[in-house]
């Protein structure tokens, strides 16, 4: 009964050991990426963990650029958009070999956006972006596409009833 206990014991300390590591290494990777931005005169607003790599959403001083930043066993790299006219929101879009992702920063009320809506010839999805029935809601996102978008696509922000807000062609 003893030994039973000990086993136990000891799977218990492994798998907290294991879970806290994971959890480690996101935040020490997070810090790392935030001081190469830092570094470069940004700051972020969001990061996203993927199995792959840690993404940030960010921006520069001034507000007039977008970006998202990656950080994998690659390296650093990164990507911006010169964002010239105010607009409801702002997006990028960003891939790699297996990837897909698109950053958004709502700009007009943010707290009455639920859902992005994605439509193109190969892509159409909907992702919740803030929940209504929540007293908290975020202005910027970081999502992963399950799909590469086309040419043709059309970017939308819906309320709570699923009905637009506003409207990008692109």
């Amino acid at each position: 009964m003893s030994t039973r206990r000990l086993i136990g014991a000891l799977l218990i300390c492994i798998a907290i050991v294991v879970v806290f590591s994971g959890i480690g290494s996101y935040f020490y990777e997070r810090q790392q990426l935030k001081r190469y931005l830092a570094d470069n005169d940004f700051h972020a607003y969001e990061y996203l963990k993927t199995d792959d790599a840690t993404l940030a959403l960010f921006t520069n001083n001034d507000e007039n650029l977008l970006g998202i930043a990656e950080m994998s066993t690659d390296g650093y790299g990164y990507g911006t958009i010169e964002i010239l006219d105010p607009s409801p929101f702002d997006y990028i879009y960003s891939s790699d070999e297996s990837n897909n992702y698109i950053g958004i920063r709502l700009n007009k009320q943010p707290q009455n956006v639920a859902y992005l809506r994605i439509i193109g010839e190969r892509i159409q999805e909907q992702h919740v972006l803030n929940r209504p029935e929540e007293d908290d809601y975020a202005a910027t996102h970081i999502i992963e596409l399950r799909n590469r978008p086309t040419s043709d696509w059309t970017l939308q922000t819906l309320d709570q009833n699923e009905q637009v807000i506003d409207s990008i062609d692109l």
